[in-house]
């Protein structure tokens, strides 16, 4: 009589299918006992017989209706009560190298079949239980078992920071921070020719913003998307908790995903400067076409001109050189610190980073409890403490910086500091410290400074 063998693993640590090919030969060995001959041999490698994942050489058996099943073992054939209906269902005896005959054909076998079944579904389950319970707990305790990510890597004493991934986080985390949006981070990171997190050629705003709000940047553990815990205090961390807060705060900020979509502005003072004869905005245009003597067309350099009248027009690189060398050469002198930020400029950084890490805890605060993850109690005492520390850090903040300005820009290195700004900062920078006027030209080619006219907000 023929029959058919049935193989099943469910990891193959090595790809080798090693144990698949014990089970085969120990199974032949028991059909030639038995006087059966082996017609076929069924075997799925590397996959689970509870996953709910297609077994392909399950099915094909099934499909082919064999008159006889050889297995090494019953948990080997099927776990699953379902999948042992369907073997039923052949109406055929299945024999096994370790756990004897089960003989479907007759009530008591199928009653027998169905028990055993039934308990290794129950231990399988079980097994699953014990499983999530002890992942939740090493998550607790900090424990990481896992791929490490982006700014990590393993080495022979566990989990250490990458210190080039490391610090390409935290530059993009300060930027981010300072106000500068994701897609100008993106663009930067490419033309340095920074690797990616992934397989991807190149960064992108939805790749940045799901690194950047990694939880475990700070050292926190995550488990099914909760933080659960931390890693131990002497761990690497990319960043630190208060970072992380207010990062998420800047990131989540539903009026920063309602921001309307648009071209990111690439020009200082597109929008920003009036015009001098009707106060219309003043808009970037690019350069007219010409005609030189020798009659060969000739673009002229792009011009800031009035959106209303029109007739205001100015080169666009004299007049950024212009505004940009005095707003920074004011920034340099030694009394801008008492001008624009009433003490050291390290000392208002960390006192306004500190109320904003407060500020970006209680927005979280806030959110956890609307979705029901803190009770009212909770969010109560959260509160209270913070707001405590929150007046502290508030008289500290109260007569520095305004918020679009970096508190590095402030001093004598502040033209390097402008230099390595982005567009997005620069215009911010100048949108809250002066109003700019360019004026109607006088006879001339030349550029004239005192048609433009640079006025320091009060």
């Amino acid at each position: 009589m023929d029959c058919v063998i049935y193989t099943r693993v469910s990891l193959d640590r090595t790809g080798e299918a090693l144990a698949v090919a014990r089970q085969e030969q120990e199974c032949r060995a028991l059909a030639e006992r038995l006087g059966l001959t082996v017609a076929h041999v069924y075997s799925d490698n590397d996959i689970s017989a509870t996953s709910g994942k297609v077994r392909p050489d399950f099915e094909a058996m099934l499909d082919d209706q064999p008159t006889v099943i050889v297995a090494w073992h019953q948990d080997r054939l099927l776990r699953l009560t379902r999948d042992l209906e369907r073997v039923i269902a052949l109406n055929v005896p299945v024999y096994t190298v370790t756990a004897g005959t089960l003989d479907l054909t007759t009530p008591a076998g199928r009653a027998v079949a169905r028990t055993v079944a039934a308990w290794s579904q129950y231990e399988g389950e079980q097994k699953a239980t014990r499983q999530v319970s002890a992942n939740v707990q090493r998550a607790a305790k900090g424990v990481h078992s896992g791929r490490t990510g982006y700014g990590y890597r393993r080495d022979g004493t566990g989990i250490v920071l990458h210190d080039a991934e490391a610090a390409t986080i935290r530059a993009a985390v300060q930027r981010v921070l300072d106000g500068e949006s994701l897609r100008a981070v993106c663009k930067d990171l490419d033309v340095d020719g920074t690797p990616t997190p992934g397989r991807g050629a190149q960064w992108n705003s939805t790749t940045l913003k799901q690194l950047l709000l990694r939880p475990s940047l700070a050292g926190l553990t995550v488990h099914r998307g909760q933080v659960v815990g931390s890693v131990p205090q002497d761990s690497p961390r990319v960043i630190d908790v208060d970072t992380h807060e207010r990062l998420k705060a800047v990131l989540t900020d539903p009026a920063r995903r309602s921001a309307p979509v648009g071209r990111a502005p690439k020009y200082l003072l597109g929008g920003i400067a009036r015009c001098g004869r009707c106060d219309g905005v003043m808009v970037r245009a690019v350069g007219r076409k010409t005609t030189t003597k020798a009659g060969q067309a000739k673009r002229q350099p792009p011009s800031y001109v009035c959106s209303e009248c029109y007739r205001v027009r100015r080169k666009q690189s004299d007049v950024d050189t212009l505004v940009e060398g005095i707003v920074v050469g004011r920034l340099r002198m030694p009394d801008a610190v008492h001008l624009f930020a009433h003490g050291d400029p390290a000392t208002v950084r960390d006192a306004r980073a500190a109320l904003e890490a407060i500020d970006a805890r209680l927005a979280n605060a806030a959110d956890m409890f609307a979705t029901g993850d803190i009770d009212a109690a909770q969010l109560t005492r959260i509160t209270e403490r913070l707001r405590a520390d929150r007046t502290q850090a508030a008289a500290a903040v109260a007569a520095s910086l305004p918020p679009a300005i970096p508190a590095d820009l402030i001093g004598a290195d502040a033209h390097h500091v402008w230099d390595a700004l982005s567009m997005d900062v620069k215009r911010a920078v100048l949108d809250t410290l002066v109003t700019v006027t360019i004026l109607p030209s006088g006879s001339g080619r030349s550029f004239d400074p005192t048609t433009v006219q640079v006025a320091w907000r009060s």
